[in-house]
């Protein structure tokens, strides 16, 4: 779950800003902290291996939407790939290119909607990681970021989406995810809740409720960011129509993991849905 790469009318934005407790993408280090818990090399390398498997060849340049702290950016980057990030949140752009800079890689950053991003360049690789895709809460969302990922991408490019397995949405399913962990730090402890709440099986909706608690330990005043988002459940059946609506994509692959070894199953092993796409 990265930062939104949708920028809503000022009205929805309005209301937003009065239904919620904390600016969640406003806090990019704290969002780091709490989130920064997966590998980035290992996912780099499954991203790899899920374009060489259905896009024919090794990807030389990249695009990561709703891009976030840009870690896996880096990670590519490092690897000598043209590494592009788009996101529509100014803060956690900010935070990335300054991770960029610490770490010397280069990295070009667009901040733009992926309803409606441009890059100067066709990429090889496309992919939105950790549910962010779910930004896109209606089909039309969806189908003009597919398209404007398509302009992106070159004939036979891949798309890989990184979204919740399906089975979370329903009652009496055991949970693939955890709901709550804890990260400790030299000068912070972070403390994290997720839930998935507000889940409307008729508007295919889902509010992901979000409790960051940082406590550090110079004193400072524990910080607090209480977050509620609008999200889209996105089932297999969705995303086969809104691929085919968009007519620039056919899925050609499901997975259970970033890994094309493990197939989308209800498996102990499939804890997510990937989604592969290929650009026609």
């Amino acid at each position: 779950m990265s930062s939104s790469g949708l920028r809503r009318s000022r009205k929805a934005r309005s209301r937003g800003k009065a239904a919620r407790n904390g600016a969640l993408f406003e806090q990019p280090r704290i969002y780091d902290l709490a989130f920064g818990f997966r590998d980035p090399a290992e996912q780099c390398d499954g991203l790899f291996a899920l374009a060489r498997r259905y896009g024919a060849r090794t990807p030389r340049s990249i695009v990561e939407l709703c891009c976030g702290q840009a870690h896996h950016l880096r990670e590519f980057a490092s690897r000598g790939l043209r590494a592009y990030g788009v996101d529509a949140n100014r803060q956690m752009l900010a935070y990335a290119r300054s991770l960029c800079m610490r770490d010397r890689v280069s990295v070009r950053f667009v901040r733009a909607d992926i309803r409606s991003f441009k890059l100067p360049e066709r990429v090889d690789l496309a992919y939105c990681l950790f549910d962010s895709f779910c930004h896109c809460t209606t089909d039309d969302d969806a189908i003009a970021a597919l398209r404007a990922t398509s302009e992106a991408l070159r004939r036979g490019g891949v798309l890989v989406l990184e979204l919740t397995h399906p089975a979370d949405f329903f009652a009496g399913v055991r949970a693939r995810g955890q709901s709550r962990w804890t990260r400790r730090f030299p000068g912070v402890t972070v403390t994290t809740r997720f839930l998935h709440t507000r889940i409307d099986a008729v508007a295919e909706t889902f509010a992901p409720s979000i409790t960051i608690d940082a406590r550090y330990r110079d004193g400072r005043r524990p910080l607090r960011i209480v977050e509620r988002l609008d999200y889209r459940i996105w089932l297999p059946g969705n995303l086969k129509h809104v691929a085919a609506a968009s007519g620039r994509f056919d899925i050609v692959g499901w997975h259970g993991d970033l890994d094309p070894g493990v197939a989308l199953d209800m498996s102990a092993g499939a804890w997510q849905m990937a989604v592969v796409l290929r650009r026609r």
